[in-house]
């Protein structure tokens, strides 16, 4: 894997960030479509060449054009074909509705100022996940007094704030459209507590 091109490594390839994307792709399988919403600079679909191919659609949609053009250098520099790149606004894709089996949004939340938009947000990803799909989301652990605290400090020297969550709140809302938490997987830890980040799987409510 050659990651050289990669900017900003500490942010894009930390501890966190890498383990949570990585358990994210080992819960997608070959034959899903997939869309990685706020993708950067792609680092996600790097391990797409490392499955059997399979024609699907693979998509990623940022509002960044110059995390999107990285990301192309990137994937040339892997030999990584067929990922469509899209600049677009997370919170109106430019898909139709049930496009997709996977919903990936990782190492994102943390960067959203309030439960109120990440609830936006997931009313957004619900509408283009397939009846049969999931949603792959994540969150930083609030529970977790490192990461209390490392944010805490991350506000007081930076401009932007980065936030962590309660794994019950973003529960609520899943539970609220319809849809239902699947698996939560915590990152950095098997002990929720101290758990530095949750993966989420979501999938819709069967009717009854």
């Amino acid at each position: 894997m050659n990651i050289s091109g990669v900017s900003r490594k500490k942010a894009f390839l930390g501890n966190i960030t890498t383990a949570v994307r990585n358990k994210a792709w080992e819960l997608c399988h070959d034959s899903e479509t997939i869309l990685d919403v706020c993708c950067g600079n792609g680092l996600f679909f790097l391990h797409s060449k490392e499955k059997t191919p399979v024609k699907r659609l693979l998509a990623g949609v940022d509002k960044s054009e110059a995390l999107l053009q990285e990301a192309k250098r990137i994937f040339i520099d892997n030999c990584i074909e067929d990922i469509s790149l899209i600049r677009g606004d997370a919170f109106q894709l430019p898909f139709k509705p049930e496009t997709f089996d996977r919903v990936v949004c990782v190492n994102t939340l943390l960067n959203v100022a309030s439960l109120d938009i990440i609830e936006t947000l997931l009313v957004e990803l619900m509408r283009i996940c397939k009846p049969t799909g999931r949603l792959l989301i994540e969150i930083r652990n609030q529970s977790n007094p490192y990461i209390r605290l490392k944010y805490w400090m991350h506000s007081r020297k930076e401009k932007f704030p980065v936030r962590a969550y309660k794994i019950e709140d973003i529960s609520n809302i899943i539970e609220r459209h319809k849809f239902h938490c699947t698996r939560i997987l915590p990152i950095g830890c098997p002990v929720e507590f101290i758990a530095k980040a949750f993966l989420i799987e979501a999938g819709r409510k069967k009717q009854s």
